[in-house]
C-alpha cells in the first residue's frame, strides 16, 4: 500500500475523527441519560415508600418506582390532573410574557449597539454581556435585594414621593420576568446584533439615495433582512423560558412555580422519580411543540416576507 493511498483512505475519515469528540460526548451525556430518564417515566410509581430502588414483585418497602414495570400512567395522570395542568399553563404564560418583554427589549438595543460607533459600541457590548459573567444565583440575589421592600427601587420611588409606602416586587410575577429578561437579554441582544452587522448596507443607503426616510429605510430594508436572525434569537428567548428554574424558585412564590420547579419537587419531595421524569420529559416535548409551531407559522411568514 503506497502513502498516496493510505492518504486517500485516511481523509475519508477527516469528517468523522473531527466529529467524534461532539458525538461521545453527545451519545454518553446527552442521548444515554436522555434515553434512561425517558425510561424511569414510563415506571409504575411506587410513591414516597423509602429510599432504594424497589423490586417488581410489588412488595412493600423502599422504592422510588417499581423495576421492570411499563406504564402510560404518570403521563395520564399529568394530564388528568388540574394541579399539573395549571402549572403547565402558568410555564406557557410566563415563556411568552418573558419572550415578548426580551424581543421588545432586545431589538432596540442590538439596534442602536450596531448603529453606534467603534468607543460606544464596545463599551455597551460590555455592559451587554456583564451579566454573563456573574454567576445566576449572584445575579438572582441581588435582585432580591434590589426589588425588596427596604430595597433601593422602593426607596428611592418613596424619596421621589411617587409612592407612599414600599411595593411588593420580590416574589411576584414583575421579579421573575425581570429576572428571565435578565438572564436571556444578553444573547438575544448578541444575535440580533450579529445578524444587522452580518447585513448589506448599501441597500439601506440606495433607499436613502433614491429620497427614503431613515424609518422608511429601516422599516423596508433593515427590518425585513433582520428578521431571520431575529427568529432565531426568539427560539432561544422561548426554548429558555420554557425551561425556567432559578427565577420562578428563588424570586416566585407558591403560586408562581413552573414546570422546571415540579420536577425536583415530585423527585426529592414526594420521591417519586417516575412523575419527576415524566415531567421532565414533557418539557421537553413542550419545547420541541412551541418550536415546531412557531417554525411553521413564523418561520413561515419570514420566509414569505423576505423573499
Amino acid at each position: 500500500m503506497t502513502i498516496s493511498t493510505l492518504s486517500d483512505r485516511l481523509s475519508r475519515y477527516n469528517k468523522f475523527f473531527l466529529l467524534s469528540p461532539l458525538l461521545f460526548f453527545l451519545i454518553f451525556f446527552f442521548a444515554g441519560p436522555l434515553l434512561w430518564l425517558f425510561r424511569v417515566s414510563l415506571y409504575q410509581s411506587r410513591g414516597s415508600s423509602g429510599f432504594g430502588i424497589g423490586g417488581a414483585d410489588g412488595k412493600e418497602g423502599g422504592g422510588f418506582y417499581v423495576e421492570g414495570t411499563w406504564t402510560l400512567e404518570n403521563y395520564f395522570k399529568f394530564f388528568q390532573d388540574e394541579y399539573f395542568r395549571d402549572i403547565m399553563f402558568f410555564t406557557v404564560e410566563l415563556a411568552f410574557i418573558v419572550t415578548v418583554v426580551t424581543m421588545l427589549v432586545s431589538y432596540p438595543m442590538a439596534y442602536y449597539i450596531y448603529k453606534a460607533g467603534a468607543k460606544l459600541k464596545t463599551f455597551l457590548l460590555i455592559i451587554v454581556i456583564l451579566p454573563k459573567l456573574s454567576n445566576m444565583l449572584v445575579l438572582v440575589y441581588g435582585l432580591q435585594i434590589l426589588l425588596a421592600n427596604n430595597g433601593w427601587i422602593n426607596k428611592a420611588l418613596v424619596g421621589l414621593n411617587i409612592i407612599d409606602e414600599p411595593v411588593k416586587l420580590v416574589y411576584t410575577l414583575f421579579s421573575v420576568v425581570v429576572s428571565k429578561v435578565l438572564l436571556i437579554a444578553p444573547y438575544t441582544i448578541l444575535v440580533i446584533t450579529a445578524t444587522l452587522h452580518g447585513l448589506d448596507r448599501t441597500l439601506r443607503d440606495a433607499a436613502m439615495g433614491l429620497g427614503a426616510s431613515g424609518t422608511r429605510a429601516f422599516l423596508t430594508i433593515t427590518f425585513p433582512l433582520s428578521l431571520p436572525g431575529s427568529y432565531v434569537a426568539l427560539l432561544i428567548t422561548i426554548v429558555w423560558a420554557l425551561g425556567a428554574f432559578v427565577s420562578p424558585l428563588l424570586l416566585g412564590n407558591p403560586d408562581l412555580q413552573t414546570l422546571a420547579t415540579e420536577v425536583p419537587k415530585q423527585t426529592f419531595e414526594n420521591v417519586n422519580w417516575a412523575m419527576g421524569s415524566a415531567i421532565a420529559f414533557i418539557i421537553l416535548g413542550l419545547m420541541f411543540l412551541v418550536v415546531l409551531v412557531f417554525n411553521l407559522i413564523i418561520g413561515s411568514a419570514i420566509k414569505w416576507r423576505t423573499a
